[in-house]
């Protein structure tokens, strides 16, 4: 089999190879700045290391700052609390309790001993108050 010529021998063929008086490898001397261009480029340097080192500090300054201690935890009462927000009570024993309740919860700023069980125990028995008893079975005869 004959050899396939390459794409560079292809171009070379058709007189389109490197310019006159520079060989098939060489590449062509980069021109010497301009001494202007020079300084440019050294102030471009000086800019970017300052701007590193702003951002270093920076980051220094945001490690060494004391960071805020963290948020105490929600009161677990406040969960349960919430669920009556715009709930109706009726009249009865479950509202009684209610009332009673939040008389205690806005009494002072330690809430005047309300539990959090305190509070569960009343929404579970309003929910089972709420319930409809399931429908009787009719059986066709």
């Amino acid at each position: 089999m004959a050899k396939q010529p390459t794409e560079k021998e292809k171009v070379h063929e058709k007189g389109k190879g490197p310019p006159s008086g520079q060989a098939q490898g060489e590449k062509k001397p980069k021109p010497k700045p301009s001494p202007e261009a020079a300084e440019k480029a050294k102030a471009k340097a000086e800019k970017g290391k300052e701007k590193e080192k702003e951002k270093d500090a920076a980051a220094l300054e945001k490690e060494r700052a004391p960071k805020a201690p963290p948020r105490p935890p929600a009161d677990p009462r406040l969960k349960v609390l919430k669920k009556f927000h715009g709930k109706f009570l009726p009249r009865g024993p479950l509202r009684d309790r209610y009332k009673v309740l939040m008389e205690r919860w806005n009494s002072g700023e330690s809430h005047d001993g309300v539990t959090a069980e305190e509070l569960k125990s009343l929404y579970d028995d309003w929910k089972r108050a709420r319930t409809k008893p399931p429908r009787p079975v009719r059986t066709s005869g």
